[in-house]
This record gives C-alpha cells, structure tokens and sequence, in this order.
C-alpha cells in the first residue's frame, strides 16, 4: 500500500466500530502492553487494545502506535479526534510535522517522534521533552494562554482558552456574545428564530394569494 494511501487509512476516525478496527490495522503488528502506549492503556479504566489502538468505550481511540509504520509525512487534511491522548510516531523516517494536525488536540499527553522533529507546537509547548538517539518524547501539554513566551492579548469580555499543543483561542466570557464578544447577554434565539418564523410564514402567505390569483386569471 502506497505511503500517502496508509496514512489517510490509519488517521481516519470513524464513529463506526467495524471501520475503527480498520483504522487499528492498517499499520502490521500490534500494540503490547510493554510499550508505553500500551501500558497507559491497560492502566485505563475499560480501555482495551484493538490492534495498534488503545480503544475506550464502543469506537473512542485514545491512543495510536504508528512507530515503524514507514511514514514520510502525515497528510495536513487529517483529523485527529479530541479523545485522544498519546501517540507513537516514532521510527519512521518523517520529514517534517505540520503543527495544524494536532490542532484541537487538548487532551494529547504524550507524543513519542523522531529525534529529529521537534514537538508540535514546539519543544516549549510541553512540559517535559527527552531526546535519545533514536526518539524523542514530549509530555504534559503546556496551557499555551499562560505562556511566558507568547502572550495572549484576547479581545475585551473574552478569556483564552487553550486548542492544543501551541494554540490558543479566545472565547467570549459568559454574559457576552457576538464580534468580539461586543454584544452583552445571551444570544435571542426564540427571538430569532419567531421574528425568522414569522417572516417565512407571511412571504409564504403572499406568494401563495399571488400565485392563486395568477391561476384565476388565467
């Protein structure tokens, strides 16, 4: 199987268990409960190993072990669900990582890569980095709002809030809504959605009188 075709079949996450377990074996080999990955899982409350995935629940992956699946580059139009929260990309020969793949990833914990790519988001988004000859290993994702590297400047009546290894988001305080969390209170949505209800209802009315006496004339 062509490289770039096995990393779109290993990071596609589906909500259906039969193509879960595709996913988990689209890579040969397994995962073991003497790697770290597979010892976080067995540690686990009802998590289970299903081939190269830690899996919790009916079709949640937490964790996936990709080492020596000889992968060049990671596709940057995958999708990494939220739930996950460690994986081993570590012997294979990666070129580069594009930080946008773990976009969203709050819950990533542990990342083991080559020694020669640097964490996502970069080695000072994680809390503690080891290189070896053959691996590095990043752990405990930093909160980037309280980096002291980069500080976030949110606009007024909104907080940061972390969206994984490297990024921030500004969401509006509770009370606020709107561009720039500008608009003070909740959102109108029954006022919304009448006004909308009754604009649609009425045109409808109209449009139907007119066609009617369109057909009459005729």
């Amino acid at each position: 199987m062509a490289a770039a075709g096995l990393v779109c079949l290993l990071f596609l996450m589906s909500g259906a268990l039969g193509e879960e377990q595709l996913v988990c074996t689209s890579c040969p080999g397994e995962m073991t409960n003497v790697t770290e990955l597979g010892r976080r899982c067995a540690a686990t409350p009802g998590a289970r190993i299903v081939s190269r995935c830690c899996v919790t629940g009916a079709d949640t992956i937490t964790g996936l072990d990709l080492h020596n699946c000889s992968l060049s580059r990671l596709d940057p139009t995958i999708h990494l669900t939220a739930a996950l929260t460690a994986i081993d990309l570590s012997q294979n020969p990666l070129q580069d990582l594009q930080n946008e793949t773990f976009q969203g990833l709050t819950g990533l914990e542990y990342i083991a890569l080559p020694p020669n790519i640097s964490c996502p988001g970069g080695d000072g988004a994680w809390t503690r980095v080891n290189i070896s000859a053959d691996v590095r290993i990043c752990q405990g994702q930093r909160d980037a709002c309280n980096s002291t590297e980069d500080v976030v400047l949110c606009p007024e009546n909104s907080l940061c809030t972390s969206a994984g290894p490297g990024y921030t988001q500004c969401l509006c305080a509770p009370g606020f809504s709107g561009y720039k969390c500008l608009r003070e209170g909740s959102f109108p949505t029954f006022l919304f959605f009448g006004i909308l209800t009754s604009v649609t209802l009425t045109l409808s009315i109209l449009l139907w009188c007119t066609q009617r006496k369109k057909v009459k004339s005729l």
